[in-house]
C-alpha cells in the first residue's frame, strides 16, 4: 500500500469507518476540498498533486558580503574604534579630575575657597607687563565683571572684553568646568567644556574677541561687544548646570 493510500485510510480510521474500503471511501469524502483548503490534493484522478513553491523575494537578493579583513573597511573600523576610546578616556579622566577638586573643596571649607580665587586669578591669561596694570588690578580685586560693566557702560568696548572674557574664565573654573593653569590656551579651555554644546557656543564668541584685541590689536564695536554681554545671563546658567 503506497503512503497516499495509508493517508486515506488512516483519515478513514479517523472519521470513524473500521470496515478498511469505507475507510477508505470516508478519507476521501474527508479529502473532498472545501474553499481549496487542500491545493495538494487532486480530486480528478483522486491523488497529489504538486505545488509550485517560488523563491522568496529577500532570497533573490545579492547581499553584499563585507571581507573585513581585505577590504578598506578595516582600517576605518579600527580608527572609529580609536576614536570611540580616546573619547571614553578623556571623559573619565575630566570626571576624575572634577570628583578630586570637588572633594577637595568639601574638606578645605572657607579657607580653601579664598585659596582657590587667589589661584583663579592668577592663573588667568593675562600677562604682567605694561600696558595691563588696571586689567591686572581688577584681577587681583577679583571685580572682573564689575569693570566690564564700567568699561561697557564708558563706551570702552575693546577694554571691556578682555575683562568678561576673564572673568568668564574665572567662572567655569569655580563651577569646575574648567581647571585655570598657568600656560594653558584658550583653545584648550574651550576642549574642557566640551566639543559641540550649548556653553562652548556661547563663550566661543567672547574669546575670539578677547583674542582680537588681546593678541591681534583690533578694535571692536558696541554691537560685537553686545552679542557677548547681553548673553551673561544664559552663560551663568549654563555654567552652574551638571555642577556638583
Amino acid at each position: 500500500m503506497t503512503a497516499w493510500c495509508h493517508l486515506v485510510v488512516c483519515m478513514g480510521l479517523f472519521a470513524g469507518a473500521t470496515d478498511p474500503d469505507a475507510a477508505v471511501s470516508s478519507g476521501r469524502k474527508a479529502l473532498q476540498p472545501r474553499s481549496g483548503s487542500y491545493p495538494w490534493y487532486d480530486a480528478a484522478s483522486d491523488g497529489v498533486r504538486p505545488i509550485d513553491v517560488s523563491e522568496p523575494w529577500y532570497a533573490r537578493i545579492d547581499w553584499p558580503r563585507l571581507n573585513l579583513r581585505t577590504s578598506w573597511m578595516q582600517p576605518l573600523a579600527w580608527t572609529l574604534l580609536a576614536i570611540l576610546l580616546a573619547v571614553l578616556c578623556y571623559y573619565l579622566v575630566e570626571a576624575y579630575r572634577r570628583r578630586q577638586e570637588a572633594a577637595a573643596g568639601l574638606a578645605g571649607g572657607g579657607t580653601e575657597d579664598g585659596e582657590s580665587d587667589a589661584r583663579r586669578r592668577e592663573a588667568l591669561p593675562l600677562p604682567t607687563g605694561s600696558g595691563q596694570g588696571d586689567l591686572l588690578a581688577a584681577r587681583q580685586r577679583g571685580d572682573l565683571l564689575a569693570e566690564a560693566r564700567r568699561l561697557y557702560q564708558e563706551g570702552r568696548f575693546s577694554e571691556a572684553i578682555l575683562y568678561l572674557f576673564s572673568y568668564q574664565l574665572f567662572q567655569l573654573d569655580k563651577q569646575r568646568r574648567i581647571h585655570l593653569a598657568k600656560g594653558k590656551t584658550n583653545r584648550q579651555y574651550l576642549r574642557e567644556v566640551g566639543p559641540a554644546t550649548p556653553l562652548r557656543h556661547l563663550i566661543e564668541p567672547t574669546m575670539v574677541a578677547f583674542e582680537d584685541v588681546f593678541f591681534g590689536h583690533r578694535a571692536i564695536g558696541r554691537a560685537r561687544f553686545e552679542s557677548c554681554w547681553l548673553r551673561l545671563p544664559e552663560f551663568e546658567a549654563l555654567a552652574r548646570e551638571g555642577t556638583p
